[in-house]
């Protein structure tokens, strides 16, 4: 695939970038780390409506390393 990957997020296809997800996925994952670094305890729920991110995408962030989840909010960063 030379200089492209698939997004490990929502699956398209992009250029090649350090973190594996496209730079859609990438602005997504800024506007809910810019939530959390104010406020870790938010809930996901609370998230998803602030940003228009969908729950199972930040969910998935978390599966992949980025967030920290507990019991439905998100607790740290990584």
């Amino acid at each position: 695939m030379g200089n492209y990957q698939i997004c490990d997020f929502c699956g398209n296809l992009s250029e090649r970038r350090s973190r594996k997800m496209c730079e859609s996925c990438e602005v997504d994952y800024f506007k809910i780390r810019s939530i959390v670094e104010v406020k870790p305890d938010t809930m996901v729920i609370d998230i998803s409506r602030q940003t228009g991110i969908s729950v199972s995408k930040i969910i998935a962030f978390a599966q992949k390393g980025f967030f920290i989840l507990n019991e439905g909010t998100i607790e740290g960063l990584n």
